[in-house]
């Protein structure tokens, strides 16, 4: 606030000058023509070089002390302005910056709203993508309605380079198509770039983050207590109880460890955008999120099983991503895959046993380092170190 009234001041200021000087530009002009017209006629007679001009006395005091004057005058504003110039330069800078910022931020709304929210909802908060699944002789298989995930959390599990590159070339296997220019896709850099400007302002705090996280994990909870306790009604003795059940779920010693890892693989919020089942669970994305639904997709779409894209409900055995069995041989410890998932990978940075980054596996660590741009974006931790512990025991027993 303190650098926009400043900035404001130095353009108040800055106008009142140019003000001040075109007025003077003005009236100079004005005198100088209705003295000329006097003139006209009698040019001999008043011609500035016919005219005596004043002696050596004058010249000395009159003339002098008053060209001294107006010097002093002039050194005095100039000596004023200067200092209050350098003074507020930095925060017309600043300001000038946060407005191209702003104006970034709304040609990436237009953007979004032209290229994105028909898939990922208003405001990026999800939504579904009709999408055609081919074999691979191209032929028709399935016409699947493909959750496309929230992005308000996308810039805490990717970086931005991530996140333009993916706009760029888009996800292959996925209704995600190239939209930059690089990958034959429509946006210049410059769009490409407003639409990740547009992203930032979208994004969930960490305390909304960590919310959207619970939240998504309460509906299963709430089946397994209901399933334990059939006689469980009342909703707020059922709270309690979910509650209580995550609590003592995240014990790695309680025998609802594996369970509470696997409800985490699985979470189903923000259209699976936080889900390592997303990626690597096959259909999931398109409403494989179970056996009893994987049954009622298969029979819904014959061509699935026929071409050998879904042939039950298999977890972790790889999609978009890769498949987790015998993951132990990738990471031989836990501790390494834990750090892994926290920090997700990066292009040409090999990880777990020689393999390259390819950027498309996101930290659910949270990008939660400082991001140098102008304005705020919140970045937060997606999941708990606890949290993710309990996803790698569970991938681990797959």
């Amino acid at each position: 606030m303190t650098a926009l009234i400043l900035a404001n001041t130095q353009r108040t200021i800055g106008w009142v000058i140019a003000s001040i000087v075109l007025v003077g530009m003005g009236t100079y002009i004005l005198f100088s023509f209705r003295i000329g017209k006097r003139e006209v006629g009698s040019e001999i007679d008043l011609a500035p070089n016919r005219v005596p001009h004043a002696d050596d006395d004058e010249l000395e005091t009159r003339f002098l002390d008053r060209n001294l004057a107006w010097s002093l005058v002039t050194l005095t504003i100039v000596s004023l302005i200067l200092p209050l110039y350098w003074l507020m330069e930095p925060a017309r800078q600043d300001n000038a910056a946060r407005d191209w910022v702003s104006r970034f931020e709304t040609r990436g709304a237009r953007n979004f709203e032209e290229a994105c929210v028909s898939c990922h909802g208003p405001g990026g908060t999800g939504g579904v993508a009709s999408y055609t699944i081919t074999g691979v002789d191209g032929g028709f298989v399935a016409q699947v309605e493909w959750k496309a995930p929230a992005l308000t959390t996308v810039l805490s599990r990717f970086d931005e380079s991530e996140v333009r590159n993916i706009l760029n070339y888009g996800r292959p296997g996925t209704p995600m198509p190239a939209w930059g220019l690089p990958g034959g896709g429509p946006f210049t850099t410059q769009q490409v770039h407003q639409l990740v400007v547009y992203l930032r302002s979208i994004q969930l705090t960490p305390e909304e983050a960590a919310d959207q996280i619970l939240g998504g994990l309460r509906p299963g909870v709430r089946k397994i207590v209901r399933s334990a306790d059939p006689g469980l009604l009342d909703s707020a003795d059922v709270d309690a109880a979910i509650d209580a059940w995550l609590a003592g779920a995240a014990d790695p010693s309680s025998p609802d460890y594996l369970a509470y890892g696997e409800l985490l693989f699985n979470n189903p919020a923000a259209q699976g955008a936080n889900a390592c089942a997303r990626c690597h669970t096959p259909g999931f994305s398109y409403g494989a999120s179970d056996a009893e639904a994987t049954a009622d997709l298969m029979a819904e779409w014959p061509g699935l099983v026929e071409a050998g894209v879904l042939t039950g409900y298999q977890p972790g055995t790889g999609h978009v991503g890769p498949s987790l069995k015998g993951i132990e041989t990738h990471f031989p410890t836990a501790g390494g895959q834990e750090g892994f998932v926290s920090t997700g990978s990066e292009i040409g940075t090999g990880y777990g046993n020689a393999r390259s980054g390819t950027g498309g596996m996101p930290g659910f660590g949270g990008r939660i380092d400082e991001l140098k741009v102008i304005g705020t974006v919140d970045r937060s931790r997606i999941l708990t170190p606890e949290q993710i512990a309990a996803i790698v025991a569970y991938e681990r027993s797959l």
